[in-house]
């Protein structure tokens, strides 16, 4: 099941999912028919568990995949941008902590990503996609698929990561004086792509 930031159902939508391996050979009918070449970590979290294994006992990393960020239906994170997930939200975190910090996060992992604004409306890029998005709305619902990627990897992986359920819940609480969320002046302008 996709897990959604609760009363804000289909505004922001975030969940990890794990690559078949040599399975994506055309990356155009891998943007086209995502679900033939991933597996979710919470709707199939054993199988996605069992990929994580058989991929680690062959290659450094068990957990390539793809974290899905869907804002209100508008993927913000291109297809092509997989990666060792565990890397991806490092990268995340490392962003989120940034902007709650300045106003500006930076991190990386295959492609470049950023969060630039204030409190109130802000800029995500991934690769050089930039989206409009609302940091009320979007940070919680980023956190939150942290959240449920950790406790799945501990649970089903059998890795710890010291401190991070402290730093995701430090990094939620920066996040109590951003303002309430605003219905966009525009419903098809949410999500939509920018000229940078």
């Amino acid at each position: 099941m996709r897990m959604q930031v609760a009363g804000e159902e289909s505004m922001c939508e975030v969940e990890t999912c794990l690559l078949l391996p040599h399975t994506v050979t055309n990356l155009a009918e891998f943007t086209a028919h995502p679900d033939r070449h991933l597996v979710s970590i919470e709707e199939d979290p054993g199988r996605a568990a069992k990929l994580w294994f058989e991929r680690a006992a062959k290659n450094p990393y068990g957990g390539d995949g793809v974290v899905q960020i869907r804002y209100f239906g508008a993927h913000l994170v291109p297809p092509g941008a997989w990666d060792d997930t565990e890397a991806i939200w490092t990268a995340l975190l490392d962003v989120l902590e940034g902007f709650c910090s300045t106003g500006a996060g930076y991190g990386s992992f295959c492609a470049e990503v950023t969060l630039v604004g204030n409190p109130h409306a802000a800029e995500f890029s991934v690769g050089g996609v930039s989206n409009r998005i609302e940091p009320r709305v979007f940070i919680p619902a980023v956190l939150d698929g942290a959240k449920r990627y950790f406790h799945w990897v501990e649970n089903m992986v059998g890795r710890t990561h010291p401190g991070i359920s402290e730093r995701i819940e430090a990094l939620a609480g920066l996040t109590d004086h951003f303002s309430p969320p605003r219905a966009p002046a525009n419903p098809s302008a949410a999500g939509r792509s920018l000229d940078v």
